[in-house]
């Protein structure tokens, strides 16, 4: 390799550079024209799109025999580009093939020619080529980002949970079971109950960031069986409002950094989103059938408040409010987890809903080791089960809550994509287990 990738710059840092200067530029050959006394190479790297162009015969001839999506590294002279779209460009002095790509590809990355969302996941590596995918995970890494950043600036720890767990949270109708050295155990579903156990530890403030599975066969546009789970815990609150707080207050916060530090991506993806005023309106489950009973759908205290119901309430909510984010509250405790507080029939239970979908549930946990006790017997369950999960609570529990939220489905709202599968870099769903 006659050319040294140590000083290899960036496509963006070329359109800052000064014409005349030299520098040297890698990446993928998106496009290649050889139009007999002139070439040019659209090189795209992680920061964009970069032309190179060259007059040299030795040189074209070389381009000529050069396949779209072959991998270069290249260096030459910064003048500035005679397209309509301005900027810098290469004057090319010299390049290497670093490697060179099959001719034809089985999908198209430049978006001239739609493929369907099932073969390009087929073809994930090809299909994420796509400045708009690039600009989807950008903004996804730096949502995790602002997310610690304000949880840790608010006193919270960072955990990581185990992921093969002896029992399920929420039951075992939606676990995947495995073999652990002859022995029984489960992929987790949730870091509900060890987030707790922390608490019970003296942790005060916790927060993760993982994955979580639920053997759901579902084949909608917004499940997934393996998803990156957000879910955070504080302990000595009064009720769920001192959760609701702080959860919409990320929100927020969430929502202006990503305005602020991903606008490019924003833009290239054409998405925009209005930060919503605090407090969001609380609005309780009794309330949510009353305004669902003024557009002709019949619920009974009890019901669930299914998907076109969700989307329903988020419609009168949003004339009503003047919002698109909102939580539902005081839910029946028959529609909540075992560990969820209840006030006799209603629960200190909420969902945060965004658009009129939800995304995320939480509330005030029970910290009395005899009522979970109560509780889990209730749900149908076996209270010996979950003596790991008791034990804590029987010394020393202090009153807490929290929520859990799915990295994926914010992504997707967020940016209103079409399927959740647009927003995971390798999605799982009942089908797919590759790539």
């Amino acid at each position: 390799m006659a050319l040294d990738l140590h000083k290899r710059v960036y496509s963006s840092e070329v359109q800052a550079s000064k014409p005349g200067s030299l520098v040297v530029v890698a990446g993928w050959a998106a496009d290649v024209k050889s139009l007999g006394k002139i070439a040019f190479i659209k090189l795209r790297d992680r920061t964009g799109y970069l032309q190179l162009v060259s007059t040299d015969a030795k040189l074209i001839e070389k381009i000529s025999k050069l396949t779209n999506e072959s991998v270069i590294l290249a260096t030459g002279k910064v003048q500035a580009s005679k397209q309509k779209s301005g900027g810098n460009e290469i004057e090319l002095k010299e390049f290497e093939v670093l490697n060179l790509s099959e001719p034809k590809m089985p999908i198209d990355i430049s978006g001239k020619i739609q493929t369907d969302l099932s073969k390009r996941l087929d073809y994930r590596v090809l299909d994420l080529k796509s400045p708009r995918n690039l600009a989807i995970f950008k903004i996804r890494s730096q949502a995790n980002a602002s997310t610690r950043d304000f949880l840790l600036a608010k006193g919270f720890i960072e955990m990581q949970t185990p992921k093969l767990v002896a029992a399920g949270t929420e039951g075992g109708a939606t676990l995947f079971q495995a073999d652990y050295y002859g022995r029984k155990v489960f992929l987790s579903q949730s870091q509900q109950l060890y987030k707790q156990y922390l608490l019970a530890a003296g942790f005060d403030r916790v927060f993760e960031i993982g994955p979580s599975f639920r053997a759901e066969k579902s084949h909608t546009m917004r499940h997934l069986t393996e998803f990156t789970h957000f879910d955070f815990e504080m302990a000595f609150i009064k009720d769920e409002e001192d959760i609701l707080n702080v959860l919409e207050e990320w929100f927020v916060y969430l929502l202006k950094d990503l305005n602020k530090k991903c606008s490019e991506q924003l833009k290239l993806l054409g998405a925009t989103f209005e930060v919503p005023k605090q407090p969001f309106p609380r609005i309780t489950y009794e309330e949510c059938l009353k305004l669902l009973s003024t557009v002709g759908v019949k619920l009974k205290f009890g019901d669930d408040i299914g998907t076109d119901e969700e989307k329903k309430v988020g419609e009168l909510i949003k004339k009503k409010y003047k919002t698109n984010a909102y939580f539902i509250t005081k839910y029946p405790y028959t529609l909540k987890p075992f560990y969820i507080k209840t006030d006799g029939k209603i629960s200190r239970g909420f969902d945060f809903e965004y658009d009129g979908e939800e995304l995320a549930s939480g509330g005030q946990r029970e910290h009395s080791a005899e009522t979970l006790t109560k509780q889990i017997k209730e749900k149908g369950l076996n209270p010996k089960d979950f003596e790991f999960y008791l034990l804590p609570f029987r010394y020393g529990m202090p009153p807490h809550g929290g929520f859990g939220l799915g990295i994926d489905r914010l992504i997707r709202y967020i940016l209103k994509l079409e399927n959740i599968r647009e927003a995971v870099l390798f999605p799982r769903d009942p089908e797919r287990l590759t790539p």
